[in-house]
């Protein structure tokens, strides 16, 4: 997060978003402008990220029909609905035929 670049008082931040979320809760808002710049994900968080959707469709799938799982899914994590909804429907197939 940087703030009132080229000026006087700027300042620049560098955290995960939920650290500067608890930082300016406690110092309250920022004044001036401000610039967020996030960067790609790290290496490996792309496995992550799918064993984690898999995980929320599982616990999803158990109280709940495919289509409201995986619209469930979506909206929590913000991937596409088209996307978790397909993986939806391999992890039911997959738990009817007894795989993992």
């Amino acid at each position: 997060m940087a703030r009132e670049l080229t000026k006087l008082f700027e300042e620049v931040r560098r955290a995960p978003l939920p650290e500067l979320a608890a930082h300016y809760a406690q110092a309250g808002p920022p004044k001036g402008e401000v610039v967020v710049v996030i960067a790609p994900p790290a290496e490996g968080a792309a496995q992550a990220e799918a064993a984690d959707l898999d995980t929320l469709l599982r616990q999803a799938l158990a109280s709940m029909s495919v289509r409201d799982a995986a619209a469930h899914v979506a909206t929590v994590t913000g991937q596409p609905k088209k996307q978790v909804y397909a993986r939806a429907l391999e992890l039911a197939s997959a738990a009817r035929d007894g795989g993992p």
